[in-house]
């Protein structure tokens, strides 16, 4: 289980075009679906959906856009250089410390002078922390200060053709602008201003060469970095979200008002000696009414110029989405609560018998209409109690509010849902619901133990939730103690999420630096022309991803959301969860089932009476047609000692044909032909008592009774003997070694005919060879649990590396995203994530299910006598067939190797011989990989039910019009991807600087400041400076590079032209010499030309020429 994926800068490009085409919000519109950008309208629902804040497309516009670089105009929107921008904000801001950044530059410019660039150092406290500090270092893949020297000294040769600094005057950024291609900058004087302000610190001055302040590493990391000091470092290791990361400082509602009611209760006390009872009890309503209140109704987060932007309810304690929770095991066990009370408690059988009977039959019709009525009830049953009953468990888990209702409201439904239908005071039944079943006690205690450790489970939760409300976000995230027991799970993962970012922006530079240094030459400073190059060389290498072993170690050591950044729905742990559950479960009833299967097979053909029954001979006759007795006998006076004797009600054909054969009642002396106590038996038999007869040494089949005496479980009854009433009413069932010597027996057997005679040694002979053995059974059911055992957990941990596969395909490309028409199918018809749970809960249950029954068959078809020998022939011939393929391996390679080379062929007529004899043999041999590849498709179809995660059938295979015959893997990518689109590491970042943006507005990312690091980005990356040249995804990749060679007056031309000026002069040369020295003077010219060529070729590999 593994996969190739692009390697380096190549992997990061299309990483970037995924995250783009998860954003998108709209793809009517192809040019602007497919150019990788991010418009107003993009950015409004992102922040609705991800942290429900309300904002309209013009606000968007002038606060986020205006700042990050896309414009204020309502076709403004971010490209992809610009996103790459934004994304390095962190990354750039822990470059200098301030003091650094503030500190004067203005004097000349001295490479051996400059120290290394000042890294932002975080809170000593949290760097006492060793997991944190393992954590920060762990990112650090790349030295900035390296790359920031190395990007300014292309900027510099790029615009002035020397690496050396120079005065930041408005020439030199215009000339920066010109060698970017950014021309419409040019003429943006007041721009231009901002940014020499910025790089200067905002305070000018003049230095001995007359300018304002020289462009040096200093200028450059100021210019970068003065907009973004809001950006505070250390919320990357802290456990907090990045709303509160954004909004910390700014209470919301309900502080206020405590803060306000605080003052008010100090105030008071000052001014007075006490508070009246009534107020104080009506300032206690006040805070409660405040607290249960708080976040339920809009809030506003920021007030601007352009109107005020809210944060609206979201219900986040149901979202199952994006995972707005703060403890992902709390909803889990949620689910599974839900699930258990379904199974447990909804009943539906009471409707079903309602309709029948208003219905009047049990007709087509009525049967329709009941399930019609069952299953609507049902629809609205769950769809109403469902979220009622999750939202009331889940109460106290959101990850923003904090309050002590929600825990009250908790703890009220674990009472109600869970403890209070344990009560057996309190059960009750209703049409719908019903707590109060008539089960075995195996059932109860399942159920009983299920429910009590839910309980204790859901009391922990609302524990920690009431402890988390008495701290703050910033005092829990600074204790150790203290986030490890009440941050929660998802709250981790966020903290862990901030860790990938930083981790994916810096090995994005690093890849991108990379490319600068790899064959570069000793003593070149321009490196734009040879990372443009070597991009080019990368973009088809491809590497191998983690295996599936790598897949879960890197789970455990938590790589998999501190490097990589995936994210795990909660649906798809509860998912997990459950088919270790089922696997449990479902092994538990079928041990169950088999066990009680066999016991009663084993009682029903080799087990002991229930019921002993016992005659004397003395009492009974041979009735006869003609002289000739039909196969029983007639008995008065039969003992049946046992419970289970008058079982089985005699059936009515049966009684009608032997009622006149059973000796009248004792005791009335009349027929028993309409009396009730008349039973049936199977395979019971009566042994004959008397003098020198033991038990067993002959009895006479129980066929039917009347009784007319009881003596506790003692029984005296007259009945018809000899015949089985269940098997082809088979007449003449007596047996034992001592028959023959009881004269009235004797006789009846002697007078069996002879077909009888016949019949009756097949019946036994196949009775003996038809009936199994106990241990076949056994063996079955063994085999058949240790396979559903096996299938269960090999679907669990196949669950996750498929998951993360997806995911990585899907990020590096290997899966079509921003150009791929195939794409449009999972942003549709959202919706259908629901179905998620169920399919992988119930697929497991059925997968198991049909893995114990099919492989339990097989194995008891391979022991069984009856078709031992049929498998035994089928293994034979599979054997030959097989042995005949390893010979035909074996000639196939030898032909193969001697003969092919590729598709070609050495000795066409061996080819043609050899061929037409394999194909001959194959019209036989291929019946066998018709029937292997049918077993194997069947195997395929019984593993891969509750594989959801990954298709089993083909793009094009199933598809019939709009109809899909298997969409469920379709649904399944649909919940990755909405995860993703919330909760990927570069959008994690994006939003959290989308925050920032509202809350500090153009203080923080002017458009300054922004242009420097998109200047930057086209610097060290820019192979991504077509996303901004292009719209078109039909454009060539040549020409697009060929946008993108930096002038036309570079080295490298000018070594081509004054090279192909030497060549033209030698052949001018060679025409005015003789022939003796044509041969020399050419071999020089060949020499040039080669070498001019040569250094054509490279350039051409990057302006898209091919041109000598």
């Amino acid at each position: 289980m593994s996969f190739e994926r692009p390697i380096g800068a190549a992997a990061d490009v299309k990483e970037l075009e995924y995250i783009a085409a998860l954003i998108q919000t709209t793809d009517s519109d192809k040019e602007g679906f497919v150019d990788a950008s991010i418009d107003a309208r993009d950015i409004k629902y992102h922040l609705r959906s991800r942290y429900g804040i309300r904002i309209s497309k013009e606000q968007v516009r002038k606060i986020i856009l205006s700042g990050l670089g896309g414009g204020e105009s309502e076709d403004d929107c971010l490209d992809l250089c610009e996103v790459v921008a934004a994304l390095m904000i962190p990354c750039l801001r822990k470059l200098v410390t301030d003091d650094w950044i503030k500190s004067d530059s203005s004097e000349s410019f001295n490479e051996e002078s400059d120290g290394p660039v000042s890294v932002v150092k975080s809170n000593p406290e949290e760097e006492s922390d060793d997991e944190q500090v393992k954590d920060r270092l762990f990112h650090e893949l790349v030295s900035t200060e390296e790359i920031l020297r190395d990007v300014l000294s292309n900027i510099l040769l790029l615009a002035t053709g020397s690496p050396k600094p120079q005065p930041l005057t408005k020439e030199l950024v215009h000339g920066i602008f010109a060698a970017f291609d950014e021309k419409s900058l040019v003429g943006n004087d007041e721009l231009v201003s901002e940014m020499i302000a910025a790089a200067s610190g905002g305070a000018l001055s003049e230095d001995s060469e007359g300018g304002t302040v020289l462009f040096d590493i200093h200028a450059f990391a100021r210019a970068l970095t003065s907009d973004i000091l809001l950006y505070d470092p250390s919320v990357e290791n802290r456990f907090t979200t990045n709303y509160a990361d954004a909004f910390s400082n700014v209470p919301n509602e309900r502080e206020r008002k405590l803060r306000n009611n605080a003052s008010n209760n100090v105030s008071e006390v000052e001014g007075s000696e006490g508070i009246a009872p009534q107020e104080a009890v009506k300032k206690a309503l006040n805070i409660v009414k405040d607290d249960a209140v708080d976040g339920l109704s809009d809030t506003v987060i920021a007030n601007t110029e352009y109107g005020k932007i809210t944060k609206v309810f979201t219900f986040s304690t149901l979202d199952l989405t994006i995972d707005n929770q703060r403890s992902r095991l709390h909803i889990v066990f949620v689910i599974f609560g839900f699930i258990v009370f379904f199974l447990r408690y909804i009943y539906m059988n009471e409707v079903g018998i309602i309709v029948r009977e208003s219905c009047g039959g049990d007709g087509f019709g009525c049967t329709v209409a009941r399930n019609v009525l069952q299953w609507t009830i049902l629809m609205l049953l769950l769809c109403i109690s469902g979220p009622i009953i999750i939202a009331l468990l889940d109460s106290g888990n959101d990850v923003r509010r904090r309050s002590f209702l929600d825990v009250f409201i908790g703890v009220a439904a674990v009472f109600v849902f869970i403890i209070f239908p344990l009560i057996p005071e309190l059960q009750f039944r209703t049409p719908l619901v019903s707590t109060d079943f008539e089960d075995s006690d195996l059932i109860r205690t399942f159920y009983l133990v299920i429910f009590i450790m839910l309980a204790t489970t859901y009391m922990y939760f609302q524990c920690t939730s009431a402890i988390r409300v008495l701290f703050s976000d910033e005092t829990i995230s600074r204790s150790k103690i203290l986030s490890r027991a009440l941050v929660g799970s998802i709250t981790r993962d966020e903290r862990d999420f901030k860790q990938a970012a930083i981790f994916k922006v810096n090995r994005m530079m690093g890849n991108a630096y990379k490319l600068h240094q790899q064959d570069r030459p000793i003593g070149s400073t321009n490196t734009h022309d040879l990372a443009l190059l070597n991009y080019n060389k990368i973009s088809g290498k491809t590497e191998p991803a983690a295996d599936f072993y790598g897949i879960w170690k890197s789970f455990f050591n938590k790589d998999l959301s501190r490097k990589e950044g995936i994210w795990i729905q909660s649906r798809v742990w509860a998912g997990m969860i459950s088919q270790l559950l089922f696997t449990i479960v479902v092994v538990i009833i079928f041990g169950y089932f088999f066990s009680s299967l066999i016991d009663l097979y084993e009682s029903t053909f080799f087990g002991e009476q229930i019921c002993n029954a016992s005659f004397d001979v003395a009492n009974c006759t041979a009735p006869g047609f003609n002289g000739i007795n039909p196969g029983f006998i007639a008995c008065t006076e039969v003992i049946l000692e046992g419970s289970e004797c008058n079982s089985s009600p005699v059936e009515l054909g049966v009684l009608e044909a032997l009622c006149e054969f059973i000796p009248l009642n004792p005791l009335t002396n009349q027929t028993v032909c309409n009396s009730t106590r008349v039973f049936s038996f199977e395979e019971i038999f009566a042994t004959v008592t008397g003098e020198n007869i033991q038990q067993g040494d002959c009895q006479a089949q129980v066929t039917v009774c009347f009784t007319y005496a009881f003596d506790d479980n003692v029984q005296r009854a007259a009945c018809v003997l000899g015949i089985n009433p269940s098997v082809l009413f088979l007449p003449y069932r007596f047996e034992g070694p001592m028959c023959k010597n009881i004269s009235l027996i004797s006789d009846v057997v002697d007078s069996k005919p002879i077909f009888f005679r016949q019949a009756e040694e097949l019946f036994n002979d196949l009775s003996d060879t038809i009936l199994p053995d106990r241990w076949m059974l056994e063996f079955a059911a063994i085999v058949g649990l240790i396979v559903g055992v096996i299938v269960g957990l090999s679907i669990f941990v196949h669950y996750l590396p498929s998951t993360v596969y997806t995911i990585l395909k899907f990020r590096c490309g290997v899966l079509g995203s921003l150009r791929d028409p195939g794409f449009k199918k999972y942003r549709s018809n959202l919706v259908d994530v629901v179905n998620i749970l169920g399919l992988i809960m119930w697929g497991t249950g059925a997968s198991i299910l049909l893995a114990v029954v099919v492989v339990a068959g097989v194995s008891f078809l391979i022991v069984w006598e009856v078709t031992r020998k049929f498998l035994l022939d089928i293994i034979a011939i599979l054997i030959g067939v097989i042995s005949t393929i390893a010979l035909r391996s074996i000639l196939v390679a030898i032909v193969g190797k001697t003969n092919y080379t590729a598709f070609y062929r050495k000795r066409p007529w061996v080819g043609n011989v050899s061929g037409v004899a394999l194909e001959c043999w194959h019209l036989a041999l291929t019946v066998y990989y018709t029937f292997v590849r049918v077993v194997l498709l069947l195997i395929s179809a019984l593993l891969y039910a509750a594989r959801v995660d990954k298709p089993f059938m083909a793009d094009d295979v199933g598809t019939f019009g709009s109809v899909d015959l298997d969409k469920y893997p379709t649904i399944y990518r649909k919940g990755l991807l909405s995860a993703e689109a919330h909760r990927h590491p570069y959008i994690e970042r994006l939003g959290f600087l989308y925050l920032l943006k509202i809350k500090h507005g153009s203080n923080f990312a002017t458009t300054s400041g922004s242009v420097w690091r998109l200047l930057f980005v086209f610097s060290l990356m820019p192979w991504l400076r077509k996303y901004r040249i292009a719209n078109d995804d039909d454009l060539p990749e040549g020409l697009l590079l060929q946008k993108l060679a930096i002038k036309s007056d570079t080295k490298y031309e000018q070594i081509i032209l004054q090279q192909q000026q030497e060549i033209r002069m030698l052949r001018e040369e060679n025409r005015e010499l003789g022939e003796g020295d044509d041969s020399k003077n050419n071999n020089k010219a060949d020499e040039l030309d080669d070498e001019g060529s040569q250094h054509s070729k490279n350039v051409a590999v990057i302006i898209g020429e091919d041109d000598e």
